[in-house]
Protein backbone atom coordinates (compact mmCIF):
# COMPACT_ATOMS: atom_id res chain seq x y z
CA UNK A 1 0.00 0.00 0.00
CA UNK A 2 1.43 3.41 -0.95
CA UNK A 3 2.15 6.00 1.67
CA UNK A 4 4.89 6.82 4.09
CA UNK A 5 2.82 6.19 7.18
CA UNK A 6 -0.12 3.88 7.65
CA UNK A 7 -2.31 3.44 10.67
CA UNK A 8 -4.05 0.31 9.47
CA UNK A 9 -3.81 -2.00 6.50
CA UNK A 10 -6.49 -3.33 4.20
CA UNK A 11 -7.64 -6.77 5.20
CA UNK A 12 -7.56 -9.47 2.57
CA UNK A 13 -10.40 -11.49 4.06
CA UNK A 14 -13.44 -12.13 1.80
CA UNK A 15 -15.87 -10.49 4.25
CA UNK A 16 -13.72 -7.36 4.47
CA UNK A 17 -13.41 -7.13 0.69
CA UNK A 18 -17.20 -7.32 0.34
CA UNK A 19 -17.65 -4.50 2.88
CA UNK A 20 -15.07 -2.29 1.18
CA UNK A 21 -16.55 -2.11 -2.28
CA UNK A 22 -17.40 1.53 -1.55
CA UNK A 23 -14.80 3.70 0.18
CA UNK A 24 -14.85 7.32 1.35
CA UNK A 25 -11.53 9.16 1.23
CA UNK A 26 -10.88 12.45 3.02
CA UNK A 27 -7.83 14.38 1.84
CA UNK A 28 -6.19 17.07 3.97
CA UNK A 29 -3.98 18.70 1.35
CA UNK A 30 -1.03 21.04 1.85
CA UNK A 31 1.74 22.52 -0.23
CA UNK A 32 4.17 19.71 0.55
CA UNK A 33 2.09 16.87 1.94
CA UNK A 34 -1.25 15.06 1.89
CA UNK A 35 -2.96 13.12 4.68
CA UNK A 36 -5.61 10.65 3.51
CA UNK A 37 -8.17 8.83 5.65
CA UNK A 38 -10.26 6.00 4.18
CA UNK A 39 -13.58 4.89 5.69
CA UNK A 40 -15.93 2.11 4.64
CA UNK A 41 -19.74 2.28 4.49
CA UNK A 42 -20.07 1.62 8.22
CA UNK A 43 -17.59 4.34 9.16
CA UNK A 44 -14.75 1.99 10.06
CA UNK A 45 -11.32 3.40 9.34
CA UNK A 46 -9.72 1.27 6.66
CA UNK A 47 -6.51 3.22 6.17
CA UNK A 48 -4.80 6.48 7.08
CA UNK A 49 -1.65 7.47 5.21
CA UNK A 50 0.54 10.49 4.55
CA UNK A 51 2.53 11.10 1.38
CA UNK A 52 3.96 13.88 -0.76
CA UNK A 53 2.08 16.47 -2.75
CA UNK A 54 2.93 15.16 -6.22
CA UNK A 55 -0.06 14.17 -8.34
CA UNK A 56 1.53 10.84 -9.20
CA UNK A 57 1.69 9.87 -5.52
CA UNK A 58 -1.97 10.67 -5.00
CA UNK A 59 -3.07 8.77 -8.10
CA UNK A 60 -0.94 5.78 -7.11
CA UNK A 61 -2.50 5.79 -3.63
CA UNK A 62 -6.06 5.88 -4.98
CA UNK A 63 -5.33 3.19 -7.56
CA UNK A 64 -4.21 0.93 -4.71
CA UNK A 65 -7.63 1.14 -3.03
CA UNK A 66 -10.24 -1.44 -4.04
CA UNK A 67 -13.84 -0.84 -5.10
CA UNK A 68 -15.60 2.42 -5.83
CA UNK A 69 -13.93 5.45 -4.29
CA UNK A 70 -15.46 8.78 -3.26
CA UNK A 71 -12.89 11.50 -2.52
CA UNK A 72 -13.31 14.88 -0.85
CA UNK A 73 -10.89 17.77 -0.30
CA UNK A 74 -11.31 21.34 0.84
CA UNK A 75 -11.08 24.33 -1.48
CA UNK A 76 -7.77 26.04 -0.68
CA UNK A 77 -5.00 27.75 -2.61
CA UNK A 78 -3.58 24.41 -3.83
CA UNK A 79 -6.81 22.47 -4.50
CA UNK A 80 -6.79 22.62 -8.30
CA UNK A 81 -4.04 20.15 -9.20
CA UNK A 82 -5.15 17.70 -6.48
CA UNK A 83 -8.73 17.90 -7.77
CA UNK A 84 -7.60 17.27 -11.35
CA UNK A 85 -5.43 14.35 -10.25
CA UNK A 86 -8.34 12.66 -8.48
CA UNK A 87 -10.64 13.35 -11.43
CA UNK A 88 -8.15 11.68 -13.77
CA UNK A 89 -8.41 8.45 -11.76
CA UNK A 90 -11.51 6.30 -11.44
CA UNK A 91 -12.67 8.07 -8.24
CA UNK A 92 -15.55 10.48 -7.71
CA UNK A 93 -14.32 13.81 -6.35
CA UNK A 94 -16.09 16.47 -4.27
CA UNK A 95 -14.81 19.95 -3.40
CA UNK A 96 -15.78 21.04 0.12
CA UNK A 97 -16.43 24.58 1.32
CA UNK A 98 -13.68 25.09 3.98
CA UNK A 99 -15.50 27.66 6.12
CA UNK A 100 -18.73 25.66 6.35
CA UNK A 101 -16.84 22.44 7.03
CA UNK A 102 -15.17 24.12 10.01
CA UNK A 103 -18.57 25.18 11.37
CA UNK A 104 -19.84 21.59 11.16
CA UNK A 105 -16.77 19.59 12.16
CA UNK A 106 -14.76 21.91 14.41
CA UNK A 107 -12.84 19.82 16.95
CA UNK A 108 -10.96 20.73 20.12
CA UNK A 109 -8.11 18.51 18.95
CA UNK A 110 -7.06 19.70 15.51
CA UNK A 111 -4.50 17.91 13.35
CA UNK A 112 -4.15 16.87 9.74
CA UNK A 113 -5.29 13.34 10.60
CA UNK A 114 -8.38 14.62 12.43
CA UNK A 115 -9.24 16.96 9.57
CA UNK A 116 -8.92 14.27 6.91
CA UNK A 117 -11.05 11.84 8.95
CA UNK A 118 -13.71 14.51 9.53
CA UNK A 119 -13.91 15.11 5.79
CA UNK A 120 -14.24 11.39 5.08
CA UNK A 121 -16.95 11.03 7.74
CA UNK A 122 -18.95 13.97 6.40
CA UNK A 123 -18.68 12.55 2.89
CA UNK A 124 -19.88 9.15 4.10
CA UNK A 125 -22.87 10.78 5.78
CA UNK A 126 -23.54 12.99 2.74
CA UNK A 127 -23.04 16.07 4.88
CA UNK A 128 -20.33 17.82 2.87
CA UNK A 129 -21.09 21.52 2.21
CA UNK A 130 -19.95 21.61 -1.40
CA UNK A 131 -18.04 24.38 -3.12
CA UNK A 132 -18.25 25.09 -6.84
CA UNK A 133 -15.38 23.56 -8.80
CA UNK A 134 -15.10 25.36 -12.17
CA UNK A 135 -13.76 23.54 -15.19
CA UNK A 136 -10.16 24.23 -16.34
CA UNK A 137 -11.27 26.78 -18.96
CA UNK A 138 -13.12 28.90 -16.40
CA UNK A 139 -10.21 28.54 -13.98
CA UNK A 140 -7.83 29.89 -16.62
CA UNK A 141 -10.16 32.84 -17.26
CA UNK A 142 -10.41 33.54 -13.55
CA UNK A 143 -6.64 33.52 -13.21
CA UNK A 144 -6.36 35.92 -16.13
CA UNK A 145 -8.71 38.53 -14.63
CA UNK A 146 -7.25 38.07 -11.15
CA UNK A 147 -3.76 38.68 -12.50
CA UNK A 148 -4.99 41.85 -14.20
CA UNK A 149 -6.73 43.02 -11.03
CA UNK A 150 -3.55 42.34 -9.03
CA UNK A 151 -1.38 44.45 -11.33
CA UNK A 152 -4.02 47.17 -11.41
CA UNK A 153 -3.91 47.44 -7.62
CA UNK A 154 -0.10 47.42 -7.65
CA UNK A 155 -0.10 50.12 -10.31
CA UNK A 156 -2.39 52.29 -8.20
CA UNK A 157 -0.04 51.92 -5.24
CA UNK A 158 2.96 52.99 -7.31
CA UNK A 159 1.12 56.01 -8.63
CA UNK A 160 0.19 57.05 -5.09
CA UNK A 161 3.86 56.66 -4.11
CA UNK A 162 4.96 58.97 -6.93
CA UNK A 163 2.30 61.57 -6.16
CA UNK A 164 3.38 61.51 -2.50
CA UNK A 165 7.00 62.08 -3.53
CA UNK A 166 5.99 65.09 -5.64
CA UNK A 167 3.96 66.59 -2.81
CA UNK A 168 6.87 66.26 -0.36
CA UNK A 169 8.99 68.33 -2.76
CA UNK A 170 6.24 70.90 -3.27
CA UNK A 171 5.80 70.00 -6.94
CA UNK A 172 2.28 70.47 -8.25
CA UNK A 173 0.66 68.16 -10.79
CA UNK A 174 -2.58 67.75 -12.70
CA UNK A 175 -5.05 65.07 -11.61
CA UNK A 176 -4.57 61.88 -13.59
CA UNK A 177 -1.14 62.93 -14.80
CA UNK A 178 0.40 59.49 -14.32
CA UNK A 179 -2.28 57.94 -16.50
CA UNK A 180 -0.89 59.85 -19.50
CA UNK A 181 2.35 58.23 -20.58
CA UNK A 182 3.80 61.15 -22.53
CA UNK A 183 3.09 63.78 -19.90
CA UNK A 184 4.32 61.72 -16.96
CA UNK A 185 7.74 61.34 -18.62
CA UNK A 186 8.14 65.09 -18.20
CA UNK A 187 8.43 64.50 -14.46
CA UNK A 188 11.96 63.15 -15.04
CA UNK A 189 13.07 66.75 -15.51
CA UNK A 190 12.84 67.19 -11.72
CA UNK A 191 15.69 64.66 -11.28
CA UNK A 192 14.10 62.91 -8.31
CA UNK A 193 15.38 59.32 -8.00
CA UNK A 194 12.24 58.08 -6.23
CA UNK A 195 10.04 59.48 -9.01
CA UNK A 196 12.26 58.08 -11.76
CA UNK A 197 12.17 54.61 -10.19
CA UNK A 198 8.40 54.77 -9.99
CA UNK A 199 8.13 55.82 -13.63
CA UNK A 200 10.38 52.94 -14.67
CA UNK A 201 8.09 50.48 -12.89
CA UNK A 202 4.99 52.03 -14.46
CA UNK A 203 6.53 51.60 -17.91
CA UNK A 204 7.20 47.93 -17.12
CA UNK A 205 3.60 47.53 -16.00
CA UNK A 206 2.39 49.06 -19.26
CA UNK A 207 4.19 46.39 -21.27
CA UNK A 208 3.03 43.60 -18.98
CA UNK A 209 -0.62 44.61 -18.83
CA UNK A 210 -0.78 45.22 -22.57
CA UNK A 211 -0.62 41.46 -23.11
CA UNK A 212 -3.17 40.77 -20.37
CA UNK A 213 -5.56 43.38 -21.77
CA UNK A 214 -5.36 41.81 -25.23
CA UNK A 215 -6.15 38.38 -23.82
CA UNK A 216 -9.11 39.82 -21.89
CA UNK A 217 -10.33 41.53 -25.06
CA UNK A 218 -10.22 38.23 -26.94
CA UNK A 219 -12.11 36.55 -24.09
CA UNK A 220 -14.70 39.32 -24.27
CA UNK A 221 -15.23 38.76 -28.00
CA UNK A 222 -15.82 35.05 -27.38
CA UNK A 223 -18.26 35.50 -24.49
CA UNK A 224 -21.90 36.28 -25.23
CA UNK A 225 -22.52 36.82 -21.50
CA UNK A 226 -19.72 39.41 -21.23
CA UNK A 227 -21.09 41.29 -24.25
CA UNK A 228 -24.52 41.40 -22.59
CA UNK A 229 -23.05 42.78 -19.38
CA UNK A 230 -21.17 45.50 -21.28
CA UNK A 231 -24.55 46.97 -22.28
CA UNK A 232 -24.97 48.02 -18.62
CA UNK A 233 -23.63 51.57 -18.16
CA UNK A 234 -20.47 51.57 -16.04
CA UNK A 235 -19.41 48.03 -16.96
CA UNK A 236 -16.53 47.79 -19.41
CA UNK A 237 -14.81 44.83 -21.03
CA UNK A 238 -12.61 43.92 -18.08
CA UNK A 239 -15.42 44.07 -15.51
CA UNK A 240 -17.76 42.15 -17.81
CA UNK A 241 -15.24 39.34 -18.39
CA UNK A 242 -14.34 39.23 -14.71
CA UNK A 243 -17.99 38.95 -13.63
CA UNK A 244 -18.59 36.17 -16.14
CA UNK A 245 -15.50 34.30 -14.91
CA UNK A 246 -16.45 34.62 -11.25
CA UNK A 247 -20.25 34.24 -11.41
CA UNK A 248 -21.17 32.02 -14.34
CA UNK A 249 -22.93 29.70 -14.70
CA UNK A 250 -25.69 31.60 -12.91
CA UNK A 251 -27.69 28.42 -12.38
CA UNK A 252 -25.46 27.57 -9.42
CA UNK A 253 -27.18 30.40 -7.51
CA UNK A 254 -30.76 29.37 -6.70
CA UNK A 255 -31.84 32.98 -6.12
CA UNK A 256 -30.58 36.54 -6.00
CA UNK A 257 -30.12 36.40 -2.21
CA UNK A 258 -27.54 33.61 -2.56
CA UNK A 259 -25.70 35.60 -5.22
CA UNK A 260 -25.59 38.76 -3.10
CA UNK A 261 -24.28 36.72 -0.18
CA UNK A 262 -21.56 35.23 -2.40
CA UNK A 263 -20.54 38.76 -3.42
CA UNK A 264 -20.40 39.94 0.20
CA UNK A 265 -23.02 42.64 -0.32
CA UNK A 266 -25.34 41.59 2.52
CA UNK A 267 -24.79 42.25 6.24
CA UNK A 268 -24.38 39.61 8.90
CA UNK A 269 -27.39 39.10 11.16
CA UNK A 270 -27.26 38.59 14.93
CA UNK A 271 -30.35 37.47 16.83
CA UNK A 272 -30.92 36.41 20.41
CA UNK A 273 -34.46 36.05 21.67
CA UNK A 274 -36.40 39.12 20.62
CA UNK A 275 -33.28 41.16 19.91
CA UNK A 276 -31.97 41.27 16.36
CA UNK A 277 -29.52 43.53 14.61
CA UNK A 278 -27.43 43.59 11.45
CA UNK A 279 -23.65 43.76 11.62
CA UNK A 280 -20.83 44.26 9.15
CA UNK A 281 -20.83 42.86 5.62
CA UNK A 282 -20.04 39.19 5.24
CA UNK A 283 -16.35 38.42 5.11
CA UNK A 284 -16.55 34.90 3.65
CA UNK A 285 -17.30 36.17 0.18
CA UNK A 286 -15.74 36.86 -3.21
CA UNK A 287 -13.84 40.09 -2.56
CA UNK A 288 -12.96 40.60 -6.22
CA UNK A 289 -16.62 40.59 -7.23
CA UNK A 290 -17.49 43.04 -4.45
CA UNK A 291 -14.67 45.40 -5.46
CA UNK A 292 -15.65 45.25 -9.12
CA UNK A 293 -19.31 46.00 -8.38
CA UNK A 294 -18.54 48.92 -6.08
CA UNK A 295 -16.25 50.45 -8.73
CA UNK A 296 -18.76 49.75 -11.51
CA UNK A 297 -21.61 51.30 -9.53
CA UNK A 298 -19.63 54.55 -9.33
CA UNK A 299 -19.10 54.52 -13.09
CA UNK A 300 -22.76 53.62 -13.64
CA UNK A 301 -23.88 56.66 -11.67
CA UNK A 302 -21.65 58.87 -13.84
CA UNK A 303 -22.69 57.48 -17.22
CA UNK A 304 -26.29 56.34 -16.74
CA UNK A 305 -29.36 58.52 -16.58
CA UNK A 306 -29.98 60.12 -13.19
CA UNK A 307 -33.25 58.20 -12.99
CA UNK A 308 -31.32 54.92 -13.02
CA UNK A 309 -32.33 52.56 -10.22
CA UNK A 310 -28.69 52.21 -9.14
CA UNK A 311 -28.31 55.99 -8.85
CA UNK A 312 -31.58 56.46 -6.98
CA UNK A 313 -30.90 53.68 -4.48
CA UNK A 314 -27.31 54.78 -3.83
CA UNK A 315 -28.26 58.41 -3.27
CA UNK A 316 -31.23 57.56 -1.05
CA UNK A 317 -29.18 55.31 1.21
CA UNK A 318 -26.26 57.78 1.23
CA UNK A 319 -28.54 60.57 2.48
CA UNK A 320 -29.88 58.35 5.23
CA UNK A 321 -26.82 56.32 6.29
CA UNK A 322 -23.73 57.88 4.74
CA UNK A 323 -21.74 57.68 1.54
CA UNK A 324 -20.08 54.31 2.25
CA UNK A 325 -23.38 52.50 2.78
CA UNK A 326 -24.73 54.29 -0.27
CA UNK A 327 -21.92 52.82 -2.34
CA UNK A 328 -22.72 49.32 -1.09
CA UNK A 329 -26.41 49.80 -1.79
CA UNK A 330 -25.61 50.92 -5.33
CA UNK A 331 -23.38 47.88 -5.87
CA UNK A 332 -26.11 45.62 -4.47
CA UNK A 333 -28.63 47.05 -6.93
CA UNK A 334 -26.19 46.75 -9.81
CA UNK A 335 -25.64 43.08 -8.97
CA UNK A 336 -29.40 42.52 -9.22
CA UNK A 337 -29.31 44.04 -12.71
CA UNK A 338 -26.35 41.81 -13.64
CA UNK A 339 -28.30 38.79 -12.40
CA UNK A 340 -31.38 39.75 -14.41
CA UNK A 341 -29.43 40.41 -17.62
CA UNK A 342 -27.64 37.07 -17.43
CA UNK A 343 -30.80 35.19 -16.49
CA UNK A 344 -32.85 36.73 -19.31
CA UNK A 345 -30.02 36.59 -21.81
CA UNK A 346 -31.01 40.01 -23.18
CA UNK A 347 -29.19 43.39 -23.15
CA UNK A 348 -29.72 45.92 -20.40
CA UNK A 349 -32.65 48.28 -20.76
CA UNK A 350 -33.54 50.89 -18.11
CA UNK A 351 -37.21 50.57 -19.10
CA UNK A 352 -37.38 46.90 -18.10
CA UNK A 353 -37.83 45.64 -14.53
CA UNK A 354 -34.73 44.41 -12.79
CA UNK A 355 -36.12 40.89 -12.73
CA UNK A 356 -37.85 39.38 -15.71
CA UNK A 357 -37.06 35.73 -15.11
CA UNK A 358 -39.83 34.62 -12.82
CA UNK A 359 -42.38 35.77 -10.31
CA UNK A 360 -40.22 34.61 -7.42
CA UNK A 361 -37.55 37.14 -8.37
CA UNK A 362 -39.79 40.13 -8.96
Amino acid sequence: MPGKKQVSRLSSSPSRRRMEQELFVGLDVHKKSVVATVLDREGNRVDQSSFGSRDSELISYLDGLPGRKHVVLEACNVWEHFYDAVASSDADVTLAHPYRVRLIAEASLKSDKVDSQSLAELLRLRGIPMAYAPDPEIRALRQLVRDRAFYKREESGIKSHIYSALLRKGIGYDDGLLGQKRKREELRSHALPQVDRGLDVLNQFDELTKTLDEEIHQAFLKSKEAQLLETIPGIGEFTAVALVAELCPMDRFPNIEKLCSYAGLVPTNHQSGESSYQGHLKTDSNHLVKWLLVEASWSHRQWADKSSDVTKVARRVARRSGKQKGNIAGAHKLLKIVYAVLKRGTPYSPDRPSFGVGAAES
